[in-house]
């Protein structure tokens, strides 16, 4: 027979021996026998001890065998227990009707014991099970167990009370642990506890005292309201600076306690209510600060039977380094903090990853930390009464996603929708606990010193993570480094007291911000609307800070630049990113530089957490995307487009960053068209013009000073002569100015970069010319330098533009022919005989017969003489053409003074010329008219006909495509 029972219900060795009797006097065995022993001692008996217990009891005639907690030799923590269970299988067959054999133990843990070998369950085929006791039955046995305790001489106030008490532990019942008579036991030492704690005040405070009476303090504990008022815990946790929400909801929860307490006196269902919560909030806000609070609270109004200690762990307390280690510790872990409240610190590093979640594609799943959270579900069931309390902590957004994707059964068990939310501490709490935490040190601060701390708070909100309290802590430890520095230095005399200049020594700065961007911008060329705009943006902070307004409402942080390569977009930015830092906007003046691809992904579903990741990164500082123009191109891109515009409206990114998208001003236009969304995101356009010939002038010269400075400072005899430059003559000011104006014709000028690398090269040149100390830039020196500029770069644009003409003879090839607008052949081409199309051999690839970029080109069938003598004398006039273009470039490099600026002229317009007939050829091998790809040669009565002859464009077809 079996014995199935919950913990601590009736005495199983009683109901054995009961059944002992029974059977004996009934006749089913001979002898009376009874032997009790439990499975632990039987598996350290081991067979051989085994079979002398049982050889002793057919000595005596038979009887009864009672096996207590069976299931430990089936547990795999006894070595011989698997053994004694294979012999015991055969014996209770052998022995029958000489030996009965009675197992108990618990219903969960005897299901391992059964499955042990198939045969078990035959041979035990009567089953006993023991319920729990009901509420009328453990009131009973409180009754019976005060009466044997106190030899019938302690007495209760009222039977109310116990009825509300044995209620209490009734709700207990059916969960894992439950101790039945047991757990009347330990309440009534509890009972007995309350009231040895009321007798030894009462006799302190002089009154007279029953020792033979258990009050209704005793019996029910005190009132929540009035253990509240006396409460440690509460009154500190009251005192904390700030934490309103939290203290309302604890507030709430004691209230709701308050009610339960009077609706059991009335003997009414209570409201139910788990003690299970999840904490939300920055760092720094207090949440394991108030945690242990609120833990030692539920242990002092009496919701918890065990108030001895609060238990914080972090993630790493349960993760195992094998599998199945993570389960082990954590119902360790659990078992231990039985009516304790147990604190799981940064609760988030307990999600692994959940592979079948929205969003998280790419990520894998770590069973460890799974299996942690699965027995955290299993073994915490979140219900009303339960002798436990679980609190979770973590920032808000990784909580979040852990309740939400991992095991579904944690979010039932601790709701979002109780949680605790811990709110940034605002610019009047910080100021409360700076000046709490200066007087726990021992420390005091100037008002100057207090301001400019909140400031440097404020503006450290604007970073990720924002330590909030534990800022406070960081910054204090600085100035105070600081200050003892200065102490050392003797540039103070103050022991103990901080000043401005201890927390930042740059704390003058938003002073200061008048003559900022001046200075910025100084020596730079062209940024006067720059400059003006800047200054605009902090004339409209003083004006709100004076109003007490928050500025950041009517300043912009998102920008367009939009100009041509070398026009200070990068040098801007960084400079920008000093212009907020100091009007307070930003963390730091640091500018995060980044391309587009940073922001695209490189397969779906990563491009949206990759935009996210940077803009995290960037929060507090400047975020500068070059080339952003990318962004318009392809699926992807447009992804992180639509990513950006969603983020940036959002409070976590909006006003706590400044972002820059930078490009050339066609490109960025198209960029904006992308989403609907770019242009209200983006309001704030600064626009970036190349430099003129008369800027670049002067930025060479501003360039080539500042060497002079660093050369001269180096050595008292160093010199750099720059006589040409500083006092030009009119000639060579005008040649040098003709020869930037021809430069910036060309399409890779970089303006002021471009500037720069002339610099570089002028200065490399006379520093080989040097005679001693005195380096000399003369007139012949920039002039070849420029001349050499000019012809490398021309260079570079015809190669350009043949490397172009080659893709494009590629393309045509290799990709599907473009769609044919129908056109007419010659009936001699129609007429080819299909031996003529067999014996034709696919064309080669086109790269072979290209010759400077142009493909050689066959008169096609059909094309009169007429018009084949006039394409050859188009070709030829072309060919003039390019031969008075090159000896112009020839003249120029010879030319001096006015007919070198004549020259100049000249090459303007033939380039703009050229420039313009270039694209039209562009269009016209777009339309796809000539399927070989012959060259558009330009006609002299207008339009262009292909090299072949066959197909010609006119000038209005161009103009309209």
């Amino acid at each position: 027979m079996a014995l199935d029972e919950t913990k601590g219900t009736i005495g199983k060795t009683t109901v054995a021996r009961i059944y002992s009797n029974f059977v004996t006097s009934v006749g089913v065995i001979a002898g009376s026998c009874f032997k009790e022993t439990s499975g632990s001692k039987l598996a350290a008996m081991g067979v051989p001890g085994c079979q002398q217990m049982l050889d002793d009891m057919l000595n005596d005639g038979g009887g009864v065998l009672f096996i207590d907690e069976a299931y430990q030799l089936s547990s795999g923590n006894s070595p011989g227990g698997r053994g004694v269970l294979d012999f015991l299988l055969a014996e209770v067959e052998n022995l029958t009707g000489k030996i009965i054999f009675l197992l108990a133990g618990y219903s969960k843990q005897m299901e391992s014991f059964f499955a042990h070998n198939p045969g078990f369950p035959s041979r035990f085929p009567t089953e006993m099970k023991f319920d729990d006791f009901d509420d009328d039955e453990l009131l009973r046995i409180l009754q019976y167990q005060i009466q044997k305790k106190y030899n019938g001489r302690m007495k209760w106030e009222d039977d109310l009370y116990l009825r509300v008490v044995t209620r209490r532990l009734g709700r207990g019942r059916g969960k894992v642990g439950f101790g039945n008579a047991r757990a009347v036991e330990n309440l009534l030492a509890n009972i007995s506890k309350r009231q040895a704690n009321r007798l030894r005040k009462e006799r302190r405070a002089g009154a007279k005292t029953n020792d033979l009476l258990f009050t209704k303090e005793d019996l029910v504990g005190p009132e929540p309201s009035s253990a509240l008022s006396s409460c440690k815990a509460w009154k500190k946790m009251q005192c904390l600076i700030g934490l309103s929400s939290v203290k309302e909801s604890v507030k709430a929860l004691v209230d709701s306690i308050q009610s339960n307490y009077l609706r059991e006196l009335a003997e009414e269902p209570v409201i139910e209510y788990s003690l299970n919560r999840v904490f939300l909030g920055s760092p720094g806000t207090g949440k394991t600060t108030v945690a242990k609070l609120y833990g030692q609270i539920l242990v002092d109004i009496g919701l918890l039977s065990n108030g001895e200690v609060v238990v914080v762990k972090n993630p790493s307390d349960f993760i195992g380094t094998v599998l199945g280690a993570s389960e082990a510790q954590t119902k360790g872990i659990l078992a231990a903090t039985e009516g304790k409240v147990l604190v799981i610190d940064e609760a988030y590093g307990l999600y692994g990853g959940s592979s079948g979640s929205s969003g998280s594609v790419g990520k894998f799943s770590d069973p460890y930390k799974t299996a942690v959270v699965d027995t955290i579900v299993a073994e915490v069931q979140g219900a009303p009464g339960e002798d436990r309390c679980v609190l979770l902590l973590g920032y808000k957004d990784q909580m979040e996603e852990m309740l939400q994707n991992a095991n579904p059964g944690l979010s039932r068990r601790f709701p979002l929708s109780s949680a605790f939310t811990f709110e940034d501490f605002d610019s009047s709490e910080l100021a409360k606990i700076l000046d709490l935490k200066l007087e726990q040190q021992g420390f005091s601060a100037t008002d100057q010193a207090k301001r400019v701390a909140l400031e440097m708070l404020e503006r450290a909100r604007n970073r990720p993570n924002f330590g909030n309290a534990g800022e406070v802590d960081i910054l204090l430890n600085e100035a105070k480094a600081r200050h003892q520095r200065r102490l050392s230095s003797k540039e103070t005399d103050k022991l103990s007291t901080l000043e401005a200049l201890d927390l930042d020594e740059n704390f003058d700065r938003a002073e200061r911000t008048d003559t900022n961007v001046a200075k910025l911008f100084e020596g730079t060329v062209g940024c006067e609307k720059i400059v003006a705009t800047l200054e605009g943006f902090q004339e409209s902070v003083r004006s709100m800070k004076s109003f007490g307004m928050d500025p950041k409402e009517n300043i912009p942080f998102n920008f367009l630049f939009r100009g041509p390569p070398g026009t200070g977009k990068t040098s801007t930015a960084r400079k920008m990113g000093k212009v907020f830092y100091d009007m307070g906007f930003l963390a730091t003046a640091e500018v995060l530089d980044r391309s587009a691809s940073d922001l695209v992904g490189q397969y779906v579903g990563q491009t949206g957490p990759k935009v996210r990741e940077l803009l995290d990164k960037a929060l507090g500082r400047v975020l500068f995307i070059d080339e952003a123009y990318r962004l318009a191109e392809g699926h992807f891109a447009q992804e992180a487009v639509d990513e950006l515009v969603d983020s940036v409206t959002k409070d976590k990114y909006k006003g706590r960053m400044v972002i820059i998208l930078a490009g050339y001003d066609d490109d960025i236009n198209r960029l904006i068209s992308v989403n609907p969304g770019m242009s209200s995101r983006f309001p704030e356009v600064i626009d970036f013009y190349s430099l003129s010939a008369e800027d670049c002038f002067d930025l060479l010269l501003q360039l080539l000073t500042k060497q002079k400075r660093m050369l001269e400072s180096k050595k008292p005899f160093n010199r750099l002569v720059l006589n040409c430059l500083e006092h030009p003559t009119t000639d060579f000011k005008d040649d040098v100015v003709s020869n930037f104006r021809a430069l910036s014709a060309q399409p890779s000028w970089a303006s002021a970069r471009d500037v720069e690398t002339l610099a570089k090269s002028i200065f490399s040149v006379a520093m080989k010319s040097r005679q001693g100390t005195c380096v000399t830039v003369t007139e012949a020196m920039v002039e070849a330098e420029l001349d050499k500029m000019f012809d490398e770069r021309e260079i570079r644009g015809k190669q350009a533009e043949t490397t172009r003409k080659r893709v494009r003879l590629q393309d045509l090839f290799m990709a599907p022919p473009p769609a044919q607008t129908p056109h007419k052949i010659s009936s001699q081409y129609q007429a080819s005989t299909k031996e003529d199309e067999a014996s034709c051999t696919p064309p080669e690839s086109p790269t072979a017969e290209v010759d400077n970029g142009k493909r050689k080109s066959v008169r096609d069938a059909g094309v009169s003489d007429e018009v084949w003598e006039q394409l050859e004398s188009d070709k030829k006039a072309q060919e003039e053409r390019d031969a008075k273009y090159r000896a112009m470039l020839e003249t120029k490099r010879k030319a001096v003074g006015a007919a070198r600026e004549a020259i100049l002229k000249e090459l303007i317009e033939e380039e703009e010329r050229l420039k313009k007939e270039e694209e039209q050829r562009k269009k016209a091998a777009k339309m796809g008219r000539c399927p070989v790809g012959y060259d558009w040669i330009k006609q002299a009565q207008g339009g262009f006909r292909c090299a072949g002859g066959s197909h010609y464009i006119s000038d209005e077809e161009l103009a309209s495509s």
